[in-house]
C-alpha cells in the first residue's frame, strides 16, 4: 500500500451526499487527496466539497467520460481510485480492500459489490458476453461494470477516454489492452434505487455503442513498424499508428535512424500515449509480445528488412498478419486512419513534408504467409 492515491469522484448535482463521502475518505491512511470534479452542477456542491477539505476542479461538459478526464488529468498520483458521489451510508473503510490487492503488473482494481435491489441485468445480458467475446482473458470478472476502482493512470491515454459513462468500461479495456492486469476485489453490499427499464434501455444504447467502437478500433491487436527511416513511417503508417494508439493499442516502432530529428519528433507526436514507443531498429530483435491476445500486426518497409530482423517467425508463431508499405504499385490492403489523420497531418507539417497517401485510408500490400 506504499504509493499514495488520488481518489477522485465526479460529481454532478450531489449536494446532499457529497460531504460524507469526502469526510469518510479523508481519515484513510493510503487518501493522499481527494478530487472532486463538479461536472457542472446546479446546485452547491462544489462548495461543499472544498469546505469539506476536498480539493475542487470544474468540468462544464456533462458526461463521466469529461469528468474522469478532469479528474486524472488534475489528480497529481498515478494511482487514481474512482469513487461515486452518492454513497451516503456505505463503509468506504472497505475501499482499503482495493488498495490491499495491488500487486506488481495489475494495473486495474475494479471494487466487487452487490446490490438487493437490483440483479444487474446489464452486466449478465451484455457486459459480460461483450468481455468474454473482446477481452476473454477478464471475462471471468463478476462486476466488470462496477464503477468503483483503483487504476494506474499512466498506464493509459486517459485524454481519450470515452464521453458516455461507458467511460469506466473503458479505462478498464484499455488497461488491459496495455497488457497490464486487471483483477477485483469484494467491497461488500450497496444499495441503489430501483430502477426501471427505461433506465437500462438508456445504458445499454450507450454501451453497446462503445463495445461496438471497441471492437472496430481492435486496441488488443499489437503493431510493430519496422523501417530505415521515421519519415518512411510517418509517411506510410503513422495515421494508423495514431489512430490504434488513441484506441488504446501498443505500437512499437523500430528505425534505423533513432535519434534524428524525424524520429524525435515522431517521439514527441507519440509522446501522450503510453502504449508507443520508437527504438532502435538494433534493438528490433527479439521483440517482446507485450499484448493481452498474442496477436501482432506488422508493418515494414520491406519483406528483406522483416526477414533480416528475424521477425517472421515470431509474427507467425504469435498469430498475425504482415503488410509492406504501399510502393504505389500493388496494395491489396487499406486501413481507416481517420481518427488518427490530424496527427498524421500535424506532424508532417512540422517537418515541412506532403502526405503521399490521401483521404483516410492507409494502404499496404498483405504479405502472403
Amino acid at each position: 500500500m506504499s504509493d499514495p492515491v488520488s481518489v477522485v469522484v465526479p460529481a454532478r448535482n450531489e449536494a446532499e451526499t457529497i460531504e460524507s463521502v469526502v469526510q469518510s475518505l479523508a481519515p484513510l491512511p493510503w487518501v493522499d487527496e481527494i478530487v472532486v470534479v463538479d461536472n457542472n452542477s446546479e446546485d452547491n456542491t462544489a462548495e461543499i466539497a472544498s469546505k469539506s477539505g476536498a480539493r475542487t476542479v470544474f468540468e462544464p461538459v456533462p458526461g463521466m467520460g469529461s469528468a474522469l478526464r478532469a479528474g486524472f488529468k488534475t489528480a497529481k498520483n498515478r494511482w487514481c481510485m474512482k469513487v461515486d458521489a452518492d454513497l451516503d451510508g456505505f463503509d468506504i473503510a472497505r475501499f482499503t480492500r482495493m488498495v490491499e490487492a495491488r500487486e506488481p503488473g495489475v494495473g486495474v482494481v475494479k471494487g466487487a459489490w452487490q446490490d438487493p435491489n437490483d440483479n444487474m441485468p446489464m452486466t449478465r445480458l451484455l457486459v459480460m458476453p461483450a468481455m468474454a467475446a473482446l477481452a476473454p482473458k477478464i471475462s471471468h470478472l463478476h462486476s466488470a461494470n462496477s464503477g468503483i476502482y483503483l487504476a494506474n493512470r499512466d498506464l493509459i491515454a486517459h485524454q481519450e477516454l470515452v464521453d458516455s459513462y461507458a467511460a469506466d468500461l473503458d479505462v478498464m479495456l484499455r488497461t488491459y489492452a496495455a497488457g497490464a492486469g486487471v483483477v477485483e476485489a469484494d467491497i461488500g453490499q450497496i444499495s441503489h434505487d430501483t430502477r426501471d427499464v427505461g433506465h437500462y434501455n438508456a445504458m445499454a444504447e450507450k454501451i453497446m455503442a462503445f463495445f461496438l467502437q471497441v471492437y472496430e478500433s481492435r486496441p488488443t491487436e499489437e503493431l510493430i513498424v519496422v523501417a530505415e527511416t521515421a519519415e518512411q513511417v510517418v509517411q506510410s503508417v503513422l495515421g494508423l499508428i495514431a489512430t490504434r494508439a488513441k484506441a488504446g493499442a501498443i505500437a512499437q516502432i523500430f528505425v534505423q535512424d533513432l535519434g534524428s530529428v524525424a524520429s524525435t519528433k515522431l517521439t514527441e507526436a507519440l509522446a501522450p500515449y503510453p502504449t508507443t514507443s520508437v527504438s532502435s531498429l538494433a534493438g528490433a530483435e527479439p521483440i517482446i509480445n507485450k499484448g493481452p491476445d498474442g496477436r501482432l500486426v506488422a508493418f515494414a518497409e520491406t519483406a528483406a528488412l522483416l526477414q533480416t530482423r528475424g521477425l517472421e517467425t515470431m509474427i507467425n508463431a504469435l498469430e498475425g498478419d504482415v503488410f509492406l508499405f504501399d510502393d504505389g504499385l500493388s496494395t491489396d490492403a487499406s486501413f481507416n486512419i481517420e481518427k488518427g489523420a490530424g496527427i498524421k497531418r500535424s506532424f508532417l507539417s512540422a517537418i515541412g513534408a506532403k502526405s503521399t497517401s490521401s483521404g483516410v485510408y492507409e494502404r499496404f500490400t498483405r504479405v502472403i504467409k
